[in-house]
Formats: C-alpha cells, structure tokens, sequence
C-alpha cells in the first residue's frame, strides 16, 4: 500500500462504481473514525481483498438469510398460531375496552344521581329543620292560646278546691303569655278571639275566688277560732287565689286584704286587751312610794301598844335575785310565757316584768307569724304595684297591729304611773332590748316603733325612780346626826349595795350610760351621807368604825354579786375603804403609842440628829419596853370588839401593826443615829426592845379573827 492510493480490482464487480458509491456512502469526514474500527484495521492490517472480502460477507448473509427462512418455515405453524391468538387477544382487549368505556359511563350516571340525592336529602333536611321550627313555634303558641275545655266548665261551675287551683294555675299561665306576646301575635287571628274568652274567663274566676276568700275570712270573726291554724291550713295553701286576684283584678284584691285586715285587727285586739287584763290580776307590787334607800324606819305600835321599830325594807325592792331571769327572752334559763288559766288555779302572783315579758313575747311571736303570712299572702311576687311588697306588709301589719300595741302601752303606762321599782322598769328595759335582737334574727322588722315608744316611756321613769333614791340620801344627810353613833352599817347602807348590785347585773353587756351616770350620783350621795353620819359623832374612834363597817358591808356585797375592782364602783369604795383603814390604824396607834409617834415624828423635823434629847429618847424606849405587849393585846381586843367580819378585822389588825411596825423601825434607826453621836461619860440610855422581837410577838396575833 503506497501514499498514492491502492487500485483494488474485484472480479465480477465494477469496481470502478462500487468505489464511487463507497466514496459517495463514506464521508471523508467519517474515515479517520471507520480507520478506529477493530474489525476494518484488522481487515487492512491483514492485507485481504476487500472485494473477497465482500463477497464472502454477502455469501454470509445469504445463508442467514436462507437459515432465517428455513427457520420461518420450520416455525409457521407456531407463527400462525400466535398471530391467531394475537389477533383473538385484540378482540378480547376490544370488548374490554368496550365494557369498560360503558362502566365508566355508568360510573357517571351513578355519581350524578348520588349528587342529586344528595341535593334532594340537603333540601328535605331543611325543610324538616324549618318545618319543626315551625312546630315549635306553633305549639308554644297553642299551649299558650288553647285552653282545655274541662278547665274552662271548672272554672265556671266547679268547686274551689285544689282541683280548682290547679285549672287556675293553667289558666293564668294563658293569661300571662296572652299578655306577653299579644304586641308579637297581635295579627294572629287565634290571638284575637282568644282574647276576649279570657277576660271573660279571668272575670268569672275573681268572681269565685273573691267569694270563695271573704268566706274564709268571716271565720276568723268567731273568738273561739285560731287564725294561726287557718292561715297555715288554707289561706296558704290557697294563697295562689290572692295572687290571682293582685294581679288579675286589683279591685276584688284590695276588698279581700281590707276584709282581713278589720276582722283581723279585732281579733287581735280581743285577744291581747284579754290576755292584759288577766295578767294585771296576777301582779304582786314590790315597790311603792316609801321603798327608797334612804327610807325612815316608821314606828308602829305593837300588839301590846309599845312602840316598835318596823323596817319597810322589802325583800325584791333592792335585791335582784331570781327576777334577773325575766330579762331573757330566748335561752334554756328563760322562764315560759304565763299562761292565765294554769296562773289563776295556782293562785301565783308575779312581779311587773314577767308579766310584761310575757305580754311582750305574746306579741312578737303573733307579729312574727302574722308578719310571714302577710308576707306569703298579701305579697305577689309578679304583681305590678307602685309600692314595693316589703312596704305592703308593713302598711298590712301596721293596720292590723296598732291597736295591739297601743295595749301593750297602756298597759305599761298605767305601771310606771304608779310604780316605784326601778329594778322592775330596768328590766322591762332590758326585756325590750332582747326583744329587738330576737326580731333582727327572725328579719321582722315591723315593730321598731313599738319598742321604741316603749323605751320613751322606760327610761325617764327609771331615771325619775333613780332621782328619787338620790333625793332621799339627800334628805338623810340633812338631817342633824346624832353625837353618839351607832358603829353598824345603817339600812340604807345595804339598800344601796344591793340596789348597785343589781343595776350593775343588769347593765352588764349594755354600758348604759344612763345607769352609769345615775349610779355615781347615787354613789356620791351615800358617800355624803356617811361622812356627815360620822363627822357628826365626837367619838372618832366610832365614826371611824362605822365608816369600816359601812364601806365592808358595801363591798361585801358587791363581791358577792361577782364584781371585782374592774368596776368603778368596787373600786371606788375599794379606795375609800382603804383609805379609812389607814386613818384608823393611825387613831389606835395614837390612842396606844401615841408618845412613840410623836417622838419619831418630832425627831425626824430635826434637821440635827444631835438636836435629838438623849433623856427623852431613853423615856420613850423605858415606856414603849414596860408597855408594848399591853397596848398590843388592847389593840387586838379593840378590833375584835369593833369589828365582827373576820376577814376585815383580820385586815385591819395587820394593817395596824403593821403601821406599828413602820413607826417603831424609825424609832430604832433614830436610836442607833443618835447613840452614836452620843458625848464620852454622858449616862447610859435605855436600850429599847429589839424589831425582831416585837415582830415575833406580833405573830401570834396573826390567827386571832
């Protein structure tokens, strides 16, 4: 192969077209890749003839050729076969096709028929929810327009029972919403003829039901009736008819409340003018015009015509004891309302306040119940009235009450008239306030004027009362006392402490300064008369006695009744008490070491210890060594004799000693000042007695009492 080019020659072919076809097929572009080719570089590389070569690829393909067509042959009836079932398989697919094409088709149909059912059941669901709307709607109405024709004949012709109340009820429920909802439905051509039947029927039901209560009423006229009983047993339970009557017909309404309230405030009032006179028999009187605490002792002659002092002191005037009782109004200790029939068989006899209390509670209790009917009864909540129910029942009761109370206030006026016990009025007092407090736990406040009325006319009476005490200690201090006196407490030392006494029970829990106040004057006044009782005497020893006595008496007394020196009172006669024990511990040391006291005291004005007298020191320790034991035991026998209460003669006794004890101490201080400044040589002193054994002796006066 030379750079010039190969001439290949081919037998059999044209080689020279051939080429030019090759040369024309194969682009020159193309030749440096067919160059890559394995196979033609092996072909080139080797030298072979491209036209053998190209016979013998020819020769090749023809016997595949030939191998492929004997290989069709040999197969054709395999070929056929398949082509057949190809052919079959294609009418299969086209008849699927077709069911296929109809199922989708049917598929449509279905869902356009569920889109319509569901358009058609979306429709008949709200034609439904508008059809019970509108049941609704319409059977509120028929419920509330219709009325039962058994309803309508037993309201016209039946018996007032509870049947009756029962037909009412339904009836008046029409009425209401006849009345609501007649602006809403006035177009409503059942509202229109309905209307009417129902006045009608609302006229003939006032009618029966008007007749049916004043019937009711006129039993309560009767005395012997209990309107407690029938108001619970019927006018409650038949209070709807009321009701009614406010609302639907106003007139026959205030006919039936103006029935009750005439009959019903003369029932009343028989009863509570009965009830007061029977209690007015049963009253014991404790006080009268004499009963004070500063009283004279009246002479009156005895059987056998010589005169006798009689002392007017009552046991209850002064002394509250068991009637404190009274003034509780709802506890377990309270004592029970009188009742005059048991009162009058056992023949008993009562003090003012019971029988006060027990009216008084007579009338809170009937004011409670009848205040809760009125409430019940006469009050409809559903009324359309100017005034509020509360105010209602109040103008009720008050029309009905008033007479009643106004015998309560007779009642109490004709006592305080006459009456001098002010404990009794005190209590009353205090009967009123517990009264007021049970009517602010039971929320009936309806008698407010009533215990108010009633404690204008308590208080000023008990202060009267009281002045009239203060006034006679006045006049007892004015009288000229006698110049010798008698060391025992006087009547109207005890009058007072108890008359305290009880006053300060009674005020307990209150602090009423009206009590407070009248007692301190009182407490002035006794003070006065018992030092002008003693100023009088020329014994002063005696009058310092009875002031111990008097004052003892008065504390003892008051720390019976359980009051200590918190209260001003026992503190106040505490201190006076005290204070006069002092002054007669220095007048029996006076009258017994009367030179020891005036020694100490002379002694201790020096301003000098040196100033001090050795001889009188010395005559003073001589007398007080030969006589202390002496005086001392006269002193104890002096109070023995003068004072009879041991505690308080016990109390006196150190107190006096004790003052003896302080004065002799001085004394032996001013002894040993003035021994030491004593001068060499100067004569011996009389050595007094020692302080411890002074006190060692005093000792066994301890137990004396």
């Amino acid at each position: 192969m030379s750079s010039r080019g190969v001439d290949f020659v081919f037998e059999g072919f044209d080689t020279t077209d051939e080429l030019g076809d090759v040369r024309a097929e194969v682009p020159e572009e193309g030749l440096p890749d067919m160059q890559n080719d394995e196979l033609i570089k092996s072909v080139l590389t080797r030298g072979v003839d491209l036209r053998q070569y190209s016979r013998q690829i020819e020769k090749e393909l023809n016997e595949l050729e030939d191998e492929q067509l004997a290989s069709y042959e040999e197969h054709e009836g395999a070929l056929l076969e398949l082509d057949s079932e190809i052919k079959s398989c294609d009418e299969v697919l086209e008849n699927m096709e077709r069911l296929l094409v109809n199922f989708k088709s049917s598929l449509g149909a279905i869902n356009n028929d569920i889109q319509s059912l569901q358009n058609d059941s979306l429709s008949m669901s709200v034609k439904l929810k508008n059809r019970v709307v509108a049941e609704k709607q319409l059977d509120k109405i028929i419920q509330g327009v219709v009325v039962p024709p058994d309803a309508v004949r037993l309201i016209c012709n039946g018996e007032v029972n509870e049947r009756y109340l029962e037909c009412l009820v339904e009836i008046n429920k029409r009425i209401a919403y006849m009345r609501v909802h007649s602006k809403q439905h006035k177009r409503l051509r059942a509202f229109q003829e309905i209307q009417p039947e129902l006045d009608r029927l609302c006229f003939k039901a006032s009618s029966k039901l008007r007749e049916f209560l004043l019937d009711k009423i006129n039993v309560l006229r009767s005395l012997n009736s209990n309107a407690h009983v029938l108001q619970s047993s019927i006018f409650l339970k038949y209070r709807f008819f009321n009701h009614f009557l406010i609302e639907r017909h106003p007139e026959a309404a205030v006919e039936v409340r103006d029935s009750y309230i005439h009959i019903m405030r003369q029932y009343y009032l028989d009863h509570f003018e009965t009830y007061q006179r029977g209690l007015m028999k049963l009253e014991r009187v404790v006080a009268d015009k004499t009963d004070v605490i500063g009283m004279e002792e009246s002479n009156k002659l005895s059987l056998f015509g010589t005169a006798k002092p009689v002392a007017r002191d009552k046991a209850n005037v002064f002394n509250l004891g068991a009637r404190g009782a009274a003034s509780l109004v709802d506890s377990e200790d309270s004592p029970r309302a009188i009742v005059l029939s048991i009162a009058s068989e056992a023949n008993e006899k009562y003090t003012f306040e019971a029988l006060f209390r027990s009216y008084s509670l007579a009338l809170v209790d009937n004011a409670t119940t009848e205040y809760e009917f009125i409430m019940q009864f006469f009050v409809s909540p559903k009324a359309r009235q100017r005034i509020t129910g509360s105010d209602m029942a109040r103008m009720v009761f008050s029309h009905i009450f008033d007479p009643s109370m106004r015998v309560g206030e007779h009642f109490l006026k004709a006592y305080l008239e006459t009456t001098y016990d002010a404990l009794g009025v005190l209590l009353c007092v205090r009967i009123m306030s517990q009264l007021t407090s049970e009517l602010q736990r039971r929320q009936v406040p309806v008698l407010d004027s009533y215990v108010n009325s009633m404690n204008m006319l308590l208080w000023p009476r008990f202060q009267a009362i009281l002045d009239g005490h203060i006034e006679s200690a006045k006049r007892l201090a004015s009288y000229k006392s006698k110049s010798k006196i008698d060391t025992q407490p006087p009547a109207i030392v005890r009058r007072y402490a108890e008359l305290a006494s009880s006053l300060l029970r009674l005020n307990q829990g209150y602090n009423t300064h009206v009590v407070a106040l009248s007692l301190a004057r009182l407490r002035t006044e006794v003070q006065a008369y018992l030092t002008h009782v003693a100023d009088g005497s020329s014994d002063k020893h005696a009058s310092l006695v009875f002031l111990i006595n008097s004052y003892d008496l008065l504390l003892t007394v008051l720390y019976e009744n359980g009051f200590s020196e918190r209260e001003e009172e026992v503190s106040s006669w505490k201190q006076e008490f005290a204070t006069t024990v002092m002054a007669f511990a220095e007048s029996e040391l006076e009258k017994h070491f009367g030179y020891l006291k005036q020694f100490v005291v002379d002694a201790e004005r020096q301003s000098d210890i040196g100033q001090i007298s050795a001889d009188e020191l010395g005559r003073t320790a001589s007398v007080f060594n030969g006589e202390w034991r002496g005086q001392i035991s006269a002193i104890n026998s002096s109070i023995i004799q003068s004072f009879s209460n041991f505690r308080t003669g016990t109390e006196i006794l150190h107190v006096v000693l004790g003052q003896l004890i302080i004065y002799y101490t001085r004394f032996h201080s001013l002894y040993d000042k003035r021994i030491a400044r004593r001068v060499a040589g100067a004569s011996e002193i009389c050595q007094p007695v020692g302080v411890q054994s002074v006190m060692v002796d005093i000792k066994k006066y301890r137990n004396n009492f």
